[in-house]
């Protein structure tokens, strides 16, 4: 799972020592990231800083486009602080929480990356008290989780109803780096400006109804966003054609595991 090394369930024995010491802003688990899933809720955000593109098969969903090669995310900084006044994607902010989905039906358990070096039993965010409860951090982190995958949940209906109408097409994407080379990405689905022109005024007015006709011109004005990407690449920075369409490219799925948190 991307940015994931070693997802295990939370357990109250366990784990009831566990703390998580991490800075504010710290993002260098995501340096290496060169895209992330994005909900539909995050791209009138989301739009203002990156490019919003769908992964290349129908069942892809949306992600922001961090990098122009794997392993390189352009918004992280050298101390692995997130690029100053741009948004930072839900995907990341919920790191190394997750919500993983248990053995039956609709329940889920909190899980996080045990690989992750700011856990440690001495210093930071309690997650349980003594007796065994969630800490009020704890809480939180459950609460924006679940918020989180409810919001991924509307984001799949979206790229469901997209493909219903056919609008998303498959698109080379142009970016000039620095020293004004051109290059393409391949790989990717956009909003097709002129099927959507063209839609019936009923298929229209559902769209807008629905609420999916902003977040799709919030997807096309991010669009704009490919040339910002290609000006923070280094000029001396050769760019190899990159596609985000593996591992944590689609609309993103829970893990599945079978042991249960104990609450």
């Amino acid at each position: 799972m991307l940015l994931y090394n070693q997802i295990i369930p939370l357990n109250k024995d366990k784990h009831r020592r566990l703390r998580l010491n991490s800075a504010d802003g710290d993002t260098a688990f995501a340096a290496k990231t060169h895209y992330v899933p994005v909900a539909a809720t995050e791209f009138f955000q989301a739009s203002r800083d990156y490019p919003l593109i769908f992964a290349g098969d129908t069942d892809g969903g949306p992600v922001a486009l961090l990098g122009l090669r794997e392993n390189e995310n352009l918004f992280s900084g050298k101390n692995g602080d997130w690029a100053a006044n741009t948004y930072v994607p839900a995907f990341v902010r919920r790191y190394p929480f997750v919500l993983a989905k248990g053995d039956e039906g609709d329940n889920f358990t909190v899980c996080f990356d045990e690989s992750y070096p700011a856990f440690n039993s001495n210093e930071g965010e309690a997650l349980f008290e003594e007796n065994g409860k969630y800490t009020v951090f704890l809480n939180r982190i459950i609460d924006f989780l679940q918020q989180y995958r409810a919001e991924m949940l509307q984001t799949t209906a979206l790229v469901e109803r997209l493909n219903a109408l056919d609008l998303l097409i498959q698109r080379d994407l142009e970016i000039t780096t620095r020293n004004g080379e051109r290059f393409s990405l391949r790989g990717f689905r956009v909003v097709d400006e002129e099927r959507l022109r063209t839609l019936a005024d009923g298929k229209v007015g559902e769209l807008v109804r629905e609420g999916y006709m902003g977040w799709i011109y919030a997807h096309l004005v991010s669009l704009n966003n490919l040339a910002r990407l290609g000006e923070r690449l280094p000029a001396s920075v050769d760019v190899d054609n990159t596609r985000p369409d593996g591992e944590g490219a689609n609309t993103e799925t829970e893990p599945e595991v079978t042991d249960e948190v104990q609450s």
